[in-house]
């Protein structure tokens, strides 16, 4: 008997905390470790870090680097150089598939093959729909497994509602565009794969009624819930965390700041400040800092203490799906939160238990100003919001199933007693 071999080809380094593809990655990468040994093939399409950290080397896993900075297929990157929008739109729809899936060049998808090929896999993972054509370098009758994240024909629509709402009709076009051609890997490439996975049960709905061959099982995304330490809530700290170079997050605080907060402290007699954790903040975003109520604290390494004194959480997004990490992570540290409807959409919870849910932004000040108003109320949602994380979204429990799952897929005389993460 021999413990199975794995491999996961990712798009993003995995970890425990941060960003949240990252985060999910890392759910998926210890749960295929509690059984297999595992070989992360790391193709960086959704940037990041791509050295060995810490946490890699505490899973003990094996890392390749697969670079993709210039590496393009050459179609997509003539297309990208039209001057007119309207022909570069058209090309763009004509070549058919989501532009990250572009790196997989020739070059790069042959790399990928001959690490693959070394790592003699049992089983392979892949993570995100923009990595399907991966499938192309498998050895024959491979187990192959699939994790969606989203359902990106829907997050994509949704980002498209924004742009043209902007005016920006191009762009709009463009993100469509994006959905649709992730949306037609799936069901192409889709029924391939013994297993896929997607973060919410609404999200697996609506990929099961397009694409009847495929059946997703809805894992939604998870925190770890840290040791419970007593609040110190000053009654005025808003605090929004979110990687600030995914679109929706920086429309979502942007859109706080210029139609919210004047409403809030021009009818709030409590005062308050907006406090803003993410990474690679785009010019419009890094401009808020200016603002006297808006402090950007950058990349935070652990944001417990930045939990354990603010008042609310914020999830003012109008785009995006999945599981909204933020909102889970806050309540595992037993901080409610105002969210929109789109932001806790993916969460299962009853409405009212962890926070206040709105979404113009005069019903959004308005939450924010009871939320601000009644401690009490506050302190009550906040802590029936962790007791249902622990229940639902706890990080060592969803990867348990995980691992569950995928191991049946195995035959039994591939295992012996594996580690356990």
């Amino acid at each position: 008997m021999k413990q199975p071999k794995a491999v996961f080809i990712t798009p993003i380094l995995p970890d425990e905390t941060g960003n949240g593809l990252a985060m999910r990655m890392g759910m998926f990468a210890e749960a295929i470790r509690r059984f297999a040994t595992l070989d992360l093939v790391l193709v960086p399409v959704a940037g990041g870090p791509v050295s060995p950290t810490p946490y890699l080397m505490r899973l003990g896993v094996g890392l390749h680097v697969v670079p993709v900075a210039g590496r393009a297929e050459t179609h997509f990157q003539f297309l990208c150089r039209l001057a007119d929008d309207t022909k570069r739109l058209a090309a763009f729809k004509a070549y058919g598939k989501p532009s990250l899936a572009s790196y997989l060049s020739a070059p790069v998808v042959g790399e990928i093959r001959r690490i693959v090929a070394a790592c003699k896999p049992d089983l392979v993972h892949i993570g995100r729909s923009y990595l399907v054509p991966c499938l192309s370098v498998l050895p024959e009758g491979i187990t192959a497994t699939l994790d969606l994240d989203e359902d990106d024909l829907t997050s994509f629509s949704s980002q498209a509602r924004l742009a043209r709402a902007g005016g920006d009709e191009h762009k709009a076009e463009w993100l469509e565009q994006e959905g649709r051609a992730c949306d037609s890997l799936i069901g192409r490439l889709g029924p391939s794969f013994r297993l896929l996975f997607v973060a919410s049960h609404r999200e697996a709905a609506l990929l099961r009624r397009r694409h009847p061959p495929i059946d997703p099982v809805p894992v939604e995304n998870a925190v770890g819930i840290p040791r419970y330490r007593d609040r110190l809530d000053d009654g005025e700290t808003l605090l929004f965390v979110g990687a600030l170079s995914y679109p929706p997050n920086a429309e979502g605080i942007a859109w706080f700041a210029r139609a919210v907060l004047p409403r809030l402290r021009s009818r709030s007699g409590a005062a308050c400040r907006v406090l803003v954790a993410g990474a690679q903040p785009p010019a419009a975003i890094r401009a808020l800092d200016r603002h006297p109520r808006i402090h950007l604290l950058g990349q935070v390494p652990d944001l417990g203490m930045f939990y354990r004194r603010s008042a609310l959480a914020l999830a003012p997004l109008h785009a995006g799906g999945g599981t909204r990490i933020k909102l889970l992570e806050a309540a595992a540290h037993g901080v409610a939160s105002v969210s929109t409807s789109r932001a806790s959409q993916g969460i299962g919870w009853p409405e009212g238990l962890a926070g206040w849910t709105a979404d113009s932004a005069g019903e959004f000040a308005s939450a924010c100003r009871e939320a601000l108003s009644h401690a009490h109320e506050r302190e009550l949602r906040g802590s029936r919001s962790r007791t249902w994380v622990r229940r639902h979204h706890d990080r060592a429990l969803l990867k348990a199933r995980i691992a569950r799952m995928i191991r049946q897929l195995l035959p039994e005389t591939q295992f012996q007693q594996g580690p356990s993460t």
